[in-house]
């Protein structure tokens, strides 16, 4: 009787070590395997070109709040030229170096060191420990992700649906009569009379290269300086003036004759090129179908200030002519520096061109051409040049190619 009692005991402990074990067994083998991948945290640069690692998305870790800052456009796309890609949303390193972690923490190991003016390309913003950007970059055909702080970079977008607006207006104008452009290329119709002694109009507007646009032409000193490249419709032309309204705010003027490029330049409005200051980029649009398309977007560099710069106007002009290549000066001589290929014209002195490229000289003194550029690091950055807008050489290259006179109209916004 003893023995078949201390049986039943030895069966019933058995049994019931073998139901605890059934019921955390599953979580004892998931406790196990977590364990074999927990992150070392050891602050080695690793080479992006390792496989992606997880972060701390998904985890017990997760942050605070994760939002995306990536629009889709109501603009349709028909693109013709994509040779650098970019999300919509992007960023741009501001500081001499920059760590990508493999999560948004400073305690996560560094995947990769980028340089200033590196673009990365945004996923979303991260709130943990602080704001991070989850970005990916490309090397070679792998795409690779990690996070970057918010407070070492600059976040850029794309404004497509701002910049179709802008379009619509101007072929809305087109529609209510005819389109040209203010003509007083380096001053050869003639010097705009000085502002009440001064260079410089009430609003900031420049003398050179400019017309004197009356609000009343039976008052002659007071004046804005419209300048060169300025698109206007024509609203009626006297024996001496004609009047006009600006197509960036349908302001009217009465300008001198000579000032109006005529006949009409504008024959239709079908493709436009839109320039943004504050974002450093640029994107193309063509008339397809009876529908505005973009078929490129991409970087720029706009003018910055100084004393031989000066920043690229605002405004609506006329694409007036292209040129394979833009003849510069060195500063504050007359001595050819350098050109920049594939030029496009739409402004005085404001053209949308290549890579620039200085000339080397040989022992002779000679010009020796060292050949196109395709790409420059500071491109898309901050304001640099002295008055262009410069693009990839492979871009400006596109859309000097693109070019159709009397169709193409070019809008700088911000």
């Amino acid at each position: 009787m003893q023995k078949n009692l201390r049986l039943t005991i030895l069966v019933m402990a058995l049994f019931s070590i073998l139901l605890f074990l059934l019921i955390i067994g599953p979580e004892a083998g998931s406790s196990i395997a977590a364990s074999s991948n927990v992150d070392s945290l050891e602050p080695d640069v690793v080479d992006s070109s390792d496989p992606t690692t997880k972060s701390a998305i998904g985890t017990d870790k997760d942050p605070k709040d994760v939002t995306s800052e990536i629009t889709e456009p109501r603009v349709s796309f028909h693109l013709k030229y994509n040779n650098y890609p970019l999300t919509f949303t992007y960023l741009v390193v501001q500081n001499e170096t920059v760590n990508i972690r493999k999560g948004p923490s400073v305690k996560e190991p560094v995947l990769k060191v980028v340089p200033k003016n590196e673009k990365l390309n945004y996923i979303e913003t991260i709130i943990n420990d602080g704001e991070w950007y989850h970005v990916t970059w490309q090397v070679d055909d792998q795409q690779l992700f990690g996070f970057i702080s918010a407070d070492v970079v600059m976040k850029r977008v794309f404004q497509f649906d701002k910049m179709h607006e802008a379009i619509l207006k101007a072929e809305k104008i087109y529609g209510t009569g005819p389109l040209t452009y203010i003509n007083n290329y380096h001053n050869l119709k003639g010097y705009a009379p000085l502002y009440q002694g001064e260079e410089l109009d009430r609003t900031g507007g420049r003398r050179s290269q400019s017309a004197p646009g009356y609000p009343n032409p039976s008052d002659l000193s007071e004046f804005s300086y419209l300048g060169d490249g300025t698109l206007v419709r024509v609203l009626s032309a006297g024996a001496y003036y004609t009047r006009v309204a600006l197509v960036k705010d349908e302001s009217v003027y009465f300008v001198q004759n000579k000032y109006i490029a005529t006949p009409a330049a504008v024959t239709a409005v079908k493709k436009a090129i839109v320039i943004d200051r504050a974002n450093q980029n640029q994107v193309v649009f063509e008339k397809i179908d009876r529908e505005w398309k973009v078929i490129s977007y991409t970087l720029a560099t706009t003018g910055t200030t100084g004393k031989y710069h000066q920043p690229t106007p605002l405004g609506y002009y006329y694409g007036i002519e292209k040129r394979e290549r833009f003849y510069y000066y060195k500063d504050g001589t007359t001595t050819i520096q350098g050109y920049a290929p594939y030029s496009i014209r739409f402004a005085g002195g404001a053209y949308v061109h290549g890579v620039p490229v200085n000339y080397k000289f040989n022992a002779e003194g000679g010009r020796v051409d060292p050949g196109k550029v395709e790409y420059s690091k500071t491109m898309g950055t901050v304001p640099l040049s002295h008055k262009c807008v410069r693009n990839y050489t492979s871009h400006a290259k596109f859309i000097y190619d693109w070019y159709t006179p009397g169709e193409v109209i070019v809008i700088v916004i911000e």
